[in-house]
């Protein structure tokens, strides 16, 4: 029996990352679902109601950011942990604020962590998170 029950959702265009979140995130016994955009990501939530969402600035299309503004405004959604990942200087020292300014002021990300992603640091981060889901 799996120790760990919390759920992913892992919102990244680089499918090397995607593969890699997932295969060390299940090695952890996270249920993990991946989608490379916006789009899949809103349609993955239709039937998936994760614990936390890791989401990469850099997408296609939309940006990770925007879809981090529409699920702070969305009712049902809003207080699912969001952990933005990026490689970009600029919003690891902002916590993404400067951009999150342009969407009426959306509350920012719960954590952001550079990329290359520290696996421990993302674990600590996770189990932060989803111990403050439980209780919730």
């Amino acid at each position: 029996m799996p120790r760990n029950s919390a759920k992913v959702l892992v919102v990244d265009d680089d499918p090397d990352i995607a593969v890699y979140l997932t295969s060390y995130l299940e090695d952890q016994d996270y249920e993990v679902r991946t989608a490379p955009d916006v789009k899949r990501a809103l349609a993955a939530l239709a039937s998936f109601r994760p614990d936390v969402i890791l989401i990469d600035v850099l997408l296609q299309g939309r940006s990770g950011l925007d879809l981090l503004a529409t699920l702070r405004h969305d009712p049902e959604r809003k207080d699912i942990p969001l952990v933005v990942i990026t490689g970009m200087e600029d919003i690891l020292q902002h916590n993404c604020q400067s951009y999150l300014v342009n969407h009426d002021n959306v509350p920012g990300p719960d954590a952001v962590l550079g990329k290359p992603i520290d696996p421990a640091a993302l674990l600590a981060v996770l189990r932060h998170l989803c111990k403050e889901t439980a209780t919730a």
